[in-house]
């Protein structure tokens, strides 16, 4: 039976076995007491030899029941219970004895810890051993143990207390088996509902620390009932804590009233330790003994707003962006006819010096700004990425032999082999290291020391670009990505704004480190 296989059963056996001993024994010593010494010595000694036979094999029983297979062990004592009581009967009278209702507590023990059929062949073997030395000693095959206490009766009376015992015995029997036969049932199917209760606990319990968002409940005062690892780390909650205190403000509490009165749902906003939080709370009532539960989702808003914020200043730049390439480009083809112009006039016409420099001067601005404007338009541009492997040594290679051609007394020193295969857009990073090394030229003003180097971290390739420049100081360096700020006198400073976009939109890494008239190092990490 799996109702013998619960550890908690076999305690609870012990126990009853231990119980069991002890009526026997009070029983036994009752029965000592009341009876006329005087008139009945004789059955003294024998009743204590029982009480202490019992005695003696409930203290040896605890060894064997660790010893002994536990099934075996319950008829084991149900067998020495009815041989005790068998031998209390035979010494106190037979069928007149006042102890033969003894024979129900095996019953009953049966009835708890065994089947029911095994139930009925308990009540059969005691109303059998009963039945068998009531008719030996009626019939005087077996004497009474006291000759003067040999009862007078009727052969009707006999039979009668047989009826009554078997009729008692075979009651009992089926009524117990009846009742703990329902109490094994309800036992069983309550473990099976603790286990069940476990699992989903265990489930609720999971699911809730591997939420992305804090849960908490609280009762109608605001003391935490119950909250998760998510929640503790966002609002730093100990079991003490008063959500209300934490997390409403006096307005908020005014909107939680008119959630209880009318059960809506109530979402807000706040910033707690130095996060953006968006809290939903809900109302549940009469759940166990609490009139009223609030329960709190709380999500971590923060990194979400800064991407909002993100992205409003891009589409906010990418307005202006659109507005100053059409105003740009609308400047540019003016601009190109005011030159022509100038150069048209300026070779028809016979003009003194003073008047050809002032073209001069008309025609070398005009370029540059045409320039300016060339770049400021490619920097706007969106371009679609188109990612290959690209070899980072024969780009730079390229890079380097067509800023030679013009700048003859920058040293380069290149630290890289031949095959360096990254993903990228070709143009992208030819244009990402092209603006680079054309600072460090720019930096070095021509005549300096240019190292670049390219190593391995992990399983992708680090590009390092170093100069002996002029360097910068950190309130430059904090705006070196800015658009328009430059510290050089060509350009118009969107060349850095450029390297950005496109360490941006490839997710690449840069680092940049610099010192006052030391040098600065760029380090490109293409992971």
């Amino acid at each position: 039976m799996i109702f013998l296989k619960d550890k908690s059963i076999r305690s609870r056996f012990v126990f009853l076995n231990s119980i069991r001993i002890a009526i026997l024994s009070a029983l036994a010593l009752i029965s000592v007491f009341l009876m006329n010494f005087s008139e009945y010595p004789s059955q003294i000694f024998p009743i204590i030899i029982s009480l202490f036979g019992a005695v003696l094999f409930a203290i040896l029983y605890f060894p064997l029941f660790k010893l002994l297979n536990f099934r075996f062990n319950i008829y084991l004592q149900l067998f020495i219970d009815i041989l005790v009581i068998t031998l209390l009967v035979y010494f106190s009278g037979g069928i007149v004895s006042p102890f033969y209702f003894l024979y129900i507590l095996p019953i009953i023990t049966s009835a708890i810890f065994l089947s029911k059929r095994d139930t009925l062949y308990i009540a059969t073997l005691s109303f059998i051993i009963f039945g068998i030395l009531s008719d030996f000693m009626y019939l005087e095959i077996i004497p009474f143990y006291s000759a003067n206490y040999a009862p007078d009766i009727s052969f009707s009376s006999f039979i009668y207390n047989l009826l009554m015992s078997f009729i008692a015995f075979l009651a009992v029997a089926m009524i117990s088996s009846y009742y703990f036969d329902k109490i094994k049932k309800t036992d069983e199917e309550l473990r099976n509902i603790q286990e069940n209760l476990k699992d989903l606990i265990l489930i609720n319990n999971t699911v809730m620390e591997k939420m992305e968002n804090g849960f908490i409940t609280c009762d109608s005062q605001g003391k935490i009932i119950s909250y998760n690892e998510k929640s503790k780390q966002l609002l730093r909650l100990n079991s003490k804590s008063n959500i209300f205190k934490i997390i409403l403000s006096p307005n908020d509490e005014k909107e939680l009233k008119r959630i209880t009165d009318s059960h809506h749902k109530y979402y807000f906003e706040k910033k707690i330790n130095k996060l953006i939080l968006g809290i939903s709370v809900s109302l549940l009532k009469n759940i166990y003994s609490f009139k009223r539960i609030y329960v709190f989702i709380i999500m971590d808003l923060t990194e979400k707003k800064k991407i909002e914020e993100v992205l409003h200043k891009k589409e906010h730049f990418a307005v202006i962006g659109e507005m100053a390439a059409g105003i740009a480009h609308e400047i540019r083809n003016p601009l190109a006819s005011i030159s022509g112009s100038v150069q048209f006039l300026q070779k028809k016409l016979q003009l003194e010096d003073e008047y050809n420099n002032l073209m001069d001067i008309i025609i070398t601005e005009s370029n540059r700004l045409s320039k300016s404007i060339e770049e400021f338009l490619e920097f706007t541009k969106v371009t679609p990425i188109k990612k290959t492997k690209i070899n980072l040594s024969e780009i730079i290679d390229d890079i380097i032999e067509l800023i030679r051609v013009n700048n003859k007394k920058v040293r380069f020193i290149q630290k890289y082999g031949k095959n360096n295969m990254v993903f990228g857009d070709n143009e992208m990073v030819k244009q990402l290291i092209w603006n680079l090394i054309s600072n460090s030229v720019k930096a070095v003003n021509g005549k300096g020391l240019i190292e670049i180097n390219i190593y391995t971290k992990g399983d992708h390739f680090v590009m390092s670009i170093r100069d002996d420049g002029i360097g910068m100081e950190r309130t430059e360096l904090s705006k070196i990505y800015n658009p328009f700020y430059s510290k050089f006198t060509s350009g118009i400073g969107l060349g850095m704004a450029m390297v950005r976009r496109i360490i941006e939109d490839h997710g690449y890494d840069i680092k940049i480190s610099s010192e006052k008239n030391i040098g600065t190092e760029v380090i490109v990490d293409f992971k």
